[in-house]
C-alpha cells in the first residue's frame, strides 16, 4: 500500500499549519448542488467534490472545459487538435459516457467515438458564459444519478435573474467582451435580467470566433507527419433564456429555452497525400433543450417538492471531402443524433426521530432516448455532379430507444453529537430497443445477433461524517455504480473489405453492464484563516467494456466490444486554502492515481500522473491577481512503442482592475516561460513514432476581457 504512505504526511501538515495562519475574514461558502441533489455548503461535502464557481470562471479566463479542468487535480479534459477539439471530462481515470454531465439537473447527451476512439461527437456543448459554477463530484455516484454516473458527475448550473439582480425588484445585467491569442479568438456576451414579486426574466447571449489553437510543432508540411495545426475557423452562438412565475411564496413555475450551436471549417492538411491532394472538413454541433419545473415548498408534508419536465437534442453534423481539388473527389456525410425527453421528481422532508434530525430526499427519474448514426459517402465528379457510392446510406449500430427509470431514496441522519450518517438507495431500470432498418442491414444481415437489452441494478451508498473536534470532520463513503452497454457498443458492427483495410467489428448480444464500488475516507479542517480538505480513494470497476482483437475471420481483422473483467484505480488528494493576510491568500492541490487492468495486469492510459496547482492570490476594491503554478509528474508506460507525456511545470498570470464600480477589466498570460509540454489525456493512444509534437500545448499566450455591469 505504498499508495497511502502520503495520506499521514498530507494529513500531518494540515493539521499542524493552522497554528501559523492569521485570524482573517473567512470566505463567502459555495454551495454544492450536485453531490446530494440540494443544496448544501462545500464544508459539509465530503472532500471528493469540488466546485468552480462564476469568480473563478470569470478571473481565470476560463474559455473552455480544457481550461476549466487545467486546474483540478484528478479532472482532465482530452482533446483532439487535428480536428475534433475537446471530447469530455475525465475523473480519477474514467472517461466518456463513464461520467454523466447534466445541466440544471438534466442528462446531457451522450458522446460517439466509432471504432478508433477518438470522439466524432464529442461533449463540448455548454457555454460557459452561462454558468454560475460547474460541480465536480468525483467516483461512483449511482446511488442518486443511475446509469453513467459510474465514474462521476459533472454539473453544470446556469445563471439565473438573481445572479444580475440581487434585490427583490428592477432590471439588471452585463455586457462583456474577450479574447485569447491561443486561439486567436474573439467574442462577446450580454444578460438582461428583470425582477418582481411576482416573477423574473432573463435573456442571455454569447457569441465566439476563433481559428485553430496554437501548439509548439514546428513541421508545417502537409501529410501524416506535419506537426503545426491544421488550419480551422469556428464560430459558435448561445442563447439562454429563463422565466420564472411566482404564484405566492411557497409556488414557482419556471420555463427555460437554451440552445447551443458550434461550426467548424477546417483544411486537414495533416491527411493530404499524391492520390488526396485536398482535404477539408465542416463541422457543426447543436444542442437544443427546453423544460418547465414547477416548485412548492410547505406542500403538505414536504418542506419541498419540484417536478420537471424537459427535451433535450443534440444534432452533430462531421462532413469532409477528399481528393483533388478540380477532379474527383469523395464527400463523407456523417451524423450523430441523439433526442432525449424526461421527467424527474424531487421531493424533500425535514424531521426528528430516533434522536436525530433527518432530511429526507426521495425522488425519480424517467427519461426516453433515441440515438442514431446516419452515414453517407458519395462520389463527386469533376463536373460537380454528385452520385451515392456502393454501401450507403449505412449505420454502424442501429437506431436506439433507451428507456431509464431510477427510484431513489436519500437521508441525511444529523445525531446529537454532530455525526451526520447518510444513507442512499436507488433503483434503475434500464432498456433498449433496436430499430434496424435497410441502413443497419447493409453492415449486419443477421439480425438475429442484435437482441433488444434490459437490466436493473440496486445501488447503495453510506456517508458518514464525524466532528472531531471544534475544526476537524472525518468523513468516510462506500458507494457504487452501475452502466449498462451503450448504444453503440452493444450492436455495432461494420465490415471493411476495401484494398488495404480487411477489418470489421461484430455485434455482441451477451454484453453486460458494468458495475463499479468505491470506498473513500477524508478529513477536512476550517479555521477563519485556514482550511484544508484531505481524501484516500479505492474504486474497483468490474466487466469493463472495451474493443477486444479476436482471431481473423473470413480473412478480415476481427473486433469484438467484450467485458474486460476488473479494473483497480486508487490515490490519494488534498488541498489547502490559507488566508495569511488582508487581501492575500495561497492555496495548493494534488492528486495522485493508481490504475491497473487486472486482465492483463498493465497500467491503465486513462489515469494521470501525479498532477499539483499552487497558487498566491491578492484581493481588493480596486484591483487583484493571482499566480497558479500547475506540475505534472512522466507518465509512466508499459510499452516502449507508447508515448508518454514528459514531467512539465507552467506559470500563469491573472489579474483584474475596477476603474469604475460597474466596470471590470481582466488579463492573463499563461504558460509564461514558453515551456514545450504535453497533456497527458491528449496523448494516451499516441505511440512514440507518431508526429507528437502535434500535441503539445500552446506557448506564451495572453487573454483578456472587459465586463460593464447594469
Amino acid at each position: 500500500m505504498a499508495l497511502f504512505r502520503a495520506t499521514p504526511l498530507v494529513l500531518s501538515l494540515a493539521a499542524a499549519w493552522p497554528a501559523f495562519a492569521d485570524t482573517t475574514l473567512p470566505t463567502l461558502e459555495t454551495t454544492q448542488v450536485t453531490a446530494h441533489r440540494s443544496e448544501k455548503p462545500l464544508a459539509e461535502t465530503a472532500p471528493n467534490a469540488s466546485v468552480i464557481s462564476r469568480h473563478k470562471l470569470d478571473d481565470r479566463l476560463i474559455r473552455d472545459i480544457a481550461d476549466a479542468a487545467k486546474y483540478e487535480p484528478g479532472v482532465d479534459v482530452a482533446t483532439d487538435p487535428s480536428r475534433r477539439g475537446n471530447a469530455g471530462w475525465t475523473i480519477r481515470g474514467i472517461d466518456g459516457n463513464r461520467i454523466l454531465m447534466l445541466i440544471d439537473g438534466v442528462r446531457l447527451p451522450e458522446g460517439y467515438s466509432g471504432r478508433q476512439g477518438i470522439y466524432e461527437s464529442g461533449r463540448d456543448f455548454v457555454e460557459l458564459e452561462t454558468l454560475r459554477a460547474i460541480d465536480i463530484v468525483k467516483g461512483p455516484t449511482s446511488s442518486l444519478y443511475g446509469s453513467d454516473a459510474i465514474g462521476g458527475v459533472i454539473g453544470y448550473r446556469t445563471l439565473t435573474a438573481d445572479d444580475f439582480v440581487p434585490e427583490e425588484k428592477g432590471v439588471g445585467g452585463s455586457v462583456k467582451a474577450f479574447d485569447a491569442s491561443a486561439d486567436s479568438s474573439w467574442g462577446a456576451s450580454g444578460a438582461v435580467a428583470a425582477k418582481s414579486e411576482r416573477g423574473d426574466l432573463l435573456l442571455h447571449y454569447t457569441r465566439r470566433n476563433g481559428h485553430e489553437t496554437k501548439n509548439q510543432g514546428q513541421n508545417a508540411n502537409t501529410g501524416s507527419n506535419r506537426t503545426e495545426p491544421n488550419p480551422k475557423d469556428w464560430h459558435s452562438e448561445n442563447i439562454l433564456a429563463k422565466f420564472g412565475a411566482n404564484a405566492n411564496a411557497n409556488n414557482r413555475l419556471e420555463f427555460t429555452l437554451e440552445q447551443y450551436q458550434r461550426s467548424a471549417d477546417a483544411d486537414l492538411l495533416n491527411q493530404l497525400s499524391t492520390r488526396a491532394p485536398y482535404s477539408q472538413a465542416q463541422d457543426h454541433t447543436k444542442r437544443t433543450r427546453v423544460s418547465a419545473a414547477w416548485g412548492a415548498k410547505q406542500l403538505g408534508p414536504l418542506d419541498e417538492l419540484t417536478l420537471k419536465v424537459y427535451g433535450q437534442r443534440l444534432e452533430n453534423s462531421d462532413k469532409d471531402i477528399s481528393g483533388v481539388a478540380n477532379g474527383n473527389r469523395t464527400l463523407n456525410d456523417y451524423g450523430f443524433e441523439q433526442k432525449t425527453v424526461g421527467l424527474s421528481l424531487d421531493a424533500m422532508q425535514r424531521f426528528q426521530a430516533l434522536g436525530a434530525q433527518h432530511q429526507l430526499l426521495w425522488g425519480a427519474d424517467l427519461s426516453r432516448s433515441d440515438t442514431s448514426r446516419p452515414r453517407s459517402k458519395y462520389a463527386i465528379a469533376a463536373n460537380g455532379s454528385s452520385s451515392l457510392m456502393p454501401g450507403y446510406p449505412s449505420k454502424l449500430f442501429p437506431d436506439s430507444q433507451s428507456d431509464r427509470l431510477g427510484l431513489f431514496v436519500s437521508d441525511d441522519m444529523k445525531l446529537s453529537n454532530g455525526m451526520v450518517v447518510s444513507p442512499s438507495l436507488r433503483w434503475d431500470r434500464y432498456k433498449m430497443r433496436p430499430e434496424m432498418d435497410a441502413a443497419y442491414l447493409l453492415n449486419n444481415p443477421n439480425p438475429q445477433n442484435v437482441p433488444s437489452f434490459s437490466d436493473q441494478a440496486l445501488s447503495p451508498k453510506l456517508g458518514v461524517s464525524l466532528p472531531l473536534a471544534s475544526n476537524y470532520t472525518a468523513f468516510a463513503q462506500f458507494s457504487s455504480g452501475f452502466r449498462a452497454p451503450p448504444f453503440d457498443q452493444a450492436n455495432m458492427v461494420f465490415v471493411n473489405r476495401g484494398q488495404g483495410y480487411g477489418y470489421q467489428v461484430i455485434a455482441n448480444p451477451n454484453l453486460k453492464s458494468e458495475t463499479s464500488r468505491g470506498v473513500e475516507l477524508g478529513l477536512k479542517g476550517k479555521w477563519s484563516g485556514f482550511d484544508f480538505a484531505a481524501t484516500a480513494f479505492y474504486n474497483r470497476y468490474r466487466n469493463f467494456i472495451s474493443l477486444v482483437t479476436l482471431p481473423p475471420e473470413n480473412g478480415l481483422m476481427t473486433t469484438q466490444y467484450q467485458n474486460i473483467g476488473r479494473t483497480d484505480i486508487k490515490g490519494v488528494e488534498g488541498r489547502i486554502n490559507w488566508r495569511f493576510a488582508p487581501g492575500w491568500s495561497t492555496s495548493a492541490s494534488l492528486a495522485y492515481a493508481h490504475g491497473r487492468n487486472l486482465q492483463d495486469n498493465t497500467h491503465l492510459r486513462e489515469v494521470a500522473p501525479f498532477t499539483a496547482v499552487w497558487g498566491m492570490r491578492y484581493d481588493s476594491e480596486r484591483f487583484g491577481g493571482e499566480a497558479l503554478v500547475r506540475a505534472a509528474t512522466a507518465k509512466k508506460l508499459d510499452q516502449a512503442a507508447q508515448f508518454g507525456a514528459p514531467g512539465y511545470g507552467t506559470l500563469d498570470l491573472t489579474a483584474y482592475w475596477k476603474p469604475a464600480k460597474q466596470t471590470i477589466i481582466r488579463a492573463g498570460v499563461f504558460n509564461l516561460f514558453d515551456k514545450k509540454y504535453w497533456k497527458d489525456a491528449d496523448v494516451r493512444n499516441i505511440g512514440s513514432l507518431d508526429p507528437v509534437d502535434l500535441y503539445t500545448q500552446p506557448g506564451r499566450n495572453f487573454s483578456a476581457s472587459v465586463e460593464y455591469q447594469f
